[in-house]
């Protein structure tokens, strides 16, 4: 587990440059850094598959992105989101976004390519 505590007046820049420091992160979650202060601590988990972009921005604190450039999706992020509109119902597919977003990112891109290979061994579009 990695914590960056960003302290008020913090730019975006001075976080990109504290993010680049880190090893390969998966963003899980922010909290208070204390009671009276406006510091935020954001927390992240070792992720050896690689970089990727955040998931969802937390509830009431959301940084600028401006000049942050866009690097796509990784494998992860794709297989998280065939995974989720597999489900039959929202009901489902928040049970299996609950799974996934706890799952080690290895674990959720093999279920992807299993989910994609099921899926091409059924299509009948390509007779």
């Amino acid at each position: 587990m990695y914590e960056l505590t960003v302290r008020s007046g913090a730019t975006a820049r001075d976080v990109m440059t504290l993010v680049d420091a880190m090893p390969p992160a998966v963003y899980l979650r922010y909290r208070a850094g204390s009671p009276s202060a406006t510091d935020v601590v954001l927390v992240f988990r070792e992720n050896p598959a690689g970089p990727e972009a955040p998931l969802r921005q937390p509830a009431g604190w959301a940084p600028s992105t401006d000049g942050i450039p866009d690097r796509g999706l990784t494998p992860h992020q794709m297989a998280m989101y065939d995974l989720i509109t597999a489900a039959p119902d929202v009901a489902t597919g928040t049970r299996i976004l609950d799974l996934v977003t706890h799952a080690h990112p290895a674990a959720v891109v093999a279920l992807g390519q299993m989910l994609h290979a099921a899926r091409h061994g059924r299509c009948t579009c390509h007779e």
